[in-house]
């Protein structure tokens, strides 16, 4: 039986594992014995470490994953970001950088929803932020996968939220807009790659995550048209959508915005500098 470091941090360094070394010191923090030389094997193959592990940090939280749904990526914290200074709460170090108007309202009940949400951690994290500064948060998580909807109620569970303030709703974004309480914003990452960036994508991403959450269409915009519909019959006045996008999509995005009615559209960028969310406002 393998089972030296040598031997698995060879195993993981001879399937291209560019982080063997850390990936192998995680993996024996939680692991040991046969379970740790079955999780070498399964990173070695190329399976995300997330999935391995059951779980992913992502903003303030530590949040259930699963083969599945998309694992939580930290330039997706933007998006938590963007709403947090929207509500006029603290944001994370940039979030001063981001110059988003605040929503003239307090967070005494504060509704949204979270649109494609995968494990929940977008909604989630915003919530958890609200019910911290003394608020409460009411919304949906919305996806059409079994295994999102799964995995995202398991994560309302084992946060300090009420089940029943957090709505999980199993529905199509691409179809009609459902009957939901009128919204002081919608988040949302939804599906933005084209076809032939899947083509290209490494392959821990491409044989590993759902593409039904990766994949949208020959532009990467299937998604934005609709989400702006939802805008315009769900949102109150003032109220904001804000969604994730490709680096290179921000100003297709905001035309879509622009073009479905919403107001004052602003890009903002990721840790990295580049264009990563989009907000409008109704």
């Amino acid at each position: 039986m393998m089972s030296g470091k040598d031997e698995l941090l060879n195993l993981l360094k001879e399937s291209g594992d560019e982080e063997a070394e850390l990936d192998l010191k995680i993996l024996k923090e939680e692991l040991s014995g046969e379970e740790l030389v079955k999780a070498v094997k399964r990173r070695a193959s190329g399976e995300p470490l997330a999935y391995i592990l059951g779980y992913r940090h992502f903003y303030k939280e530590c949040y259930k994953v699963c083969p599945g749904v998309l694992i939580p990526r930290a330039d997706t914290e933007m998006l938590v970001e963007s709403a947090l200074q929207f509500l006029g709460l603290n944001a994370m170090a940039t979030g001063d950088l981001l110059n988003i108007p605040s929503y003239a309202k307090d967070i005494n009940e504060v509704w949204f929803a979270d649109l494609c949400t995968g494990t929940g951690c977008i909604g989630i994290s915003i919530a958890n932020e609200i019910v911290r500064a003394g608020g409460s948060a009411k919304g949906y998580l919305i996806d059409i996968s079994d295994t999102a909807i799964g995995i995202s109620t398991s994560n309302v569970e084992s946060q300090a939220l009420k089940p029943e303030d957090i709505k999980i709703i199993k529905h199509d974004v691409l179809s009609s807009c459902p009957e939901l309480e009128k919204l002081d914003f919608i988040v949302s990452n939804p599906p933005y790659i084209t076809n032939k960036e899947m083509d290209e994508l490494d392959s821990v991403v491409k044989d590993h995550e759902p593409d039904l959450a990766l994949r949208a269409g020959d532009t990467g915009l299937d998604f934005y048209g609709p989400l702006v519909e939802y805008a315009g019959k769900l949102l109150k006045d003032g109220g904001a959508l804000m969604v994730e996008h490709g680096y290179e999509q921000g100003e297709a995005v905001r035309k879509i915005f622009a073009q479905g009615g919403l107001k004052n559209c602003m890009i903002i960028k990721d840790y990295g500098g580049n264009d990563r969310v989009t907000i409008g406002f109704k």
